[in-house]
């Protein structure tokens, strides 16, 4: 017996095997939600013979992932259905916050989703749960505005860490300024506003100095 087609899969009722929860915490905007046990379920239940997954480690044998700046913790999780086998990166998330100093606990609820969603692009099953999510949140002005405020701290955060890196490194903030071509009045304008794009600018320009050893 073969896992049923795509479409067949994507098409299906799932009803009865959804719980709700939350967008965010204290939202009172749910969403369906299909659990990784009710997933593997439903995969032998629709013709899949053998279901397994797993997850990929980094260089310290640690199942959990960042990018460059040592940040954006993500998951990298396989999945092998029938000898087919899928792989996804999945971000660690609470909700739609980026969990940035997570615990095994966090990791593992990352794994799980992580493998619900590489099963939904792959074979179909819970896709449109997916979709149906990603245009809610879309579509949710509040959300989107909560979204951005978050990305917003991130920022502010990484630009405080790496200015600090930055004036260990030069010596003073007068040549620091003078080296990013900016000043104190511009940066505190740069804190308070939501212009992401000069904000990840200002990361690349510390980035640049930090890995400069002709500063050192």
């Amino acid at each position: 017996m073969a896992l049923k087609p795509f479409n067949e899969l994507f098409n299906l009722d799932l009803s009865h095997e959804v719980t709700k929860r939350p967008v965010k915490k204290g939202s009172n905007l749910m969403l369906d939600y299909l659990e990784w046990a009710n997933c593997i379920k439903l995969l032998y239940e629709n013709g899949a013979e053998s279901v397994r997954y797993g997850m990929k480690k980094n260089e310290n044998n640690y199942p959990c992932f960042y990018n460059h700046n040592g940040e954006s913790p993500f998951v990298s999780v396989w999945v092998e259905i029938d000898g087919e086998k899928y792989e996804e990166d999945y971000p660690v998330i609470n909700g739609i916050y980026v969990v940035q100093n997570p615990n095994q606990l966090d990791i593992n609820k990352a794994k799980q989703r992580g493998f619900v969603k590489a099963v939904a692009i792959n074979t179909g099953l819970g896709l449109s749960l997916w979709i149906k999510e990603e245009e809610v949140i879309n579509n949710n002005k509040e959300i989107q505005k909560e979204m951005q405020k978050s990305e917003t701290t991130s920022l502010n955060d990484q630009i405080t860490k790496k200015f600090a890196l930055a004036l260990q490194k030069v010596g003073d903030k007068d040549t620091l300024y003078t080296i990013l071509q900016s000043s104190r009045e511009e940066m505190r304008k740069l804190y308070k506003s939501n212009d992401h794009a000069n904000k990840k600018i200002m990361i690349g320009q510390l980035d640049v100095i930090l890995n400069d050893n002709n500063n050192q």
